[in-house]
């Protein structure tokens, strides 16, 4: 069974809001590089959703992931949460990300993730912004209400809104009857033992599928700086060894993007089969 793989291409200083952007230094380019050899090494592709400031600062980084054939998504322009912005912010904020990756990588956009997936289940305005911007499927609803996440608010399985576009949920593993939990992401990769990662996995797969594993480029890097106190441990914990934990995941399952795995159902026909290079 091929899963999809997502990475959500920001620096380390987009996380958690810190107010150091402008004067920051930037590791996101050599991480994501990082990344994108770690793949290599494998045959796999992946979507790497970039936000809109990163492809504007680093274009060429847009156009090696593109060139490498991997599909390109937006992560939005700013890293904002979505229900901070007014509907012309969001607007906004879509339209500028959509024009700078396509100007970086030469193709066009068909996927967005938000940042924080701060686009709640029960909001419809933001979907039909995305719509009416062109976006085939968002991949921005979580399946659960958070923290820690007791009750499904959407299907674990890739379906459609009232208006066409698609929504692609993130793996949400089910531990007893009562809990859900997105452990298919970096913070699952990097804190859970493997074996108890396989057994999760195993488990989605049995119920539902394909699934969608995230990370960020940030998270294989254990010298950035982040924000201090109990609140960030987990944002820390466990980047030292994230690169040979993902070395051994796609050892074990395979991978491709989330536009290859999900194409027939999204009515997305991709080039060259997995490569993920982008519907034609």
């Amino acid at each position: 069974m091929t899963h999809a793989l997502s990475i959500d291409v920001e620096d380390w200083y987009h996380d958690g809001d810190l107010p150091v952007a402008g004067s920051a230094e930037g590791r996101v380019e050599l991480n994501t590089l990082r990344l994108v050899d770690l793949l290599a090494t494998h045959d796999m592709r992946a979507t790497f959703f970039f936000l809109g400031e990163v492809a504007e600062r680093f274009p060429s980084l847009a156009r090696r992931v593109a060139d490498a054939g991997h599909e390109v998504g937006s992560h939005g322009y700013q890293h904002r949460r979505v229900m901070q912005m007014t509907r012309s912010e969001f607007r906004s904020d879509v339209a500028r990300s959509l024009r700078v990756i396509e100007d970086a990588t030469g193709r066009p956009v068909w996927g967005y993730r938000a940042p924080y997936f701060s686009i709640k289940a029960d909001v419809h305005w933001p979907i039909d912004i995305l719509a009416a911007a062109g976006v085939r499927y968002d991949a921005s609803v979580l399946a659960i209400d958070r923290p820690p996440g007791l009750e499904l608010v959407c299907p674990r399985v890739p379906f459609q809104h009232a208006n066409g576009l698609w929504e692609v949920p993130v793996a949400v593993l089910r531990v007893g009857p009562f809990w859900n939990l997105p452990l298919a992401s970096g913070a699952g990769l990097r804190l859970l033992p493997r074996r108890l990662l396989d057994r999760f996995v195993r488990r989605f797969e049995r119920e539902i599928g394909a699934g969608v594993f995230y990370l960020h480029p940030w998270e294989l890097d254990p010298e950035s700086p982040a924000a201090s106190g109990m609140s960030r441990w987990v944002i820390r914990a466990g980047r030292r060894g994230l690169a040979q934990r993902l070395d051994g995941l796609l050892r074990d399952y395979a991978f491709a993007p989330i536009a290859a795995v999900f194409g027939e159902q999204l009515g997305l026909r991709t080039a060259g089969g997995h490569d993920g290079a982008g519907p034609v």
